[in-house]
């Protein structure tokens, strides 16, 4: 199957917290971008590097919290950006960002 025929991986509702705040921008291009910047503790930090790793070259949708719309985009990979601020709660601080974000409807659509 072609890559643009993958479906769209839903981004898992365990790890929703995670995008609170996500910035997004417009590049010079016209595609928008997004990335947040958080503290993780191990089993976080497990699990993001497991979705990571299965959704490479995938679509993930993002269901916004505060609206029933939804975006897609292609998942960047995790980078580490050093220690936690708070070290005692968490063993580091990630990057989770995403490319080419585009509207969606939130339905796959029909094969």
């Amino acid at each position: 199957m072609p890559l643009s025929q993958n479906p769209i991986v839903e981004w898992p509702p365990e790890l929703q917290q995670l995008l609170q705040g996500i910035q997004f921008t417009t590049g010079a291009d016209g595609k928008r971008c997004g990335r947040i910047d958080i503290d993780v503790d191990p089993k976080t930090l497990f699990l993001l590097n497991e979705f990571e790793a299965r959704v490479r070259h995938r679509q993930v949708r993002l269901r916004r919290a505060d609206s029933a719309e939804c975006l897609v985009g292609e998942m960047n990979v995790l980078v580490g950006l050093g220690a936690a601020a708070d070290p005692t709660q968490h063993i580091g601080k990630v990057r989770i960002s995403f490319y080419d974000i585009q509207d969606d409807n939130c339905v796959d659509p029909a094969p």
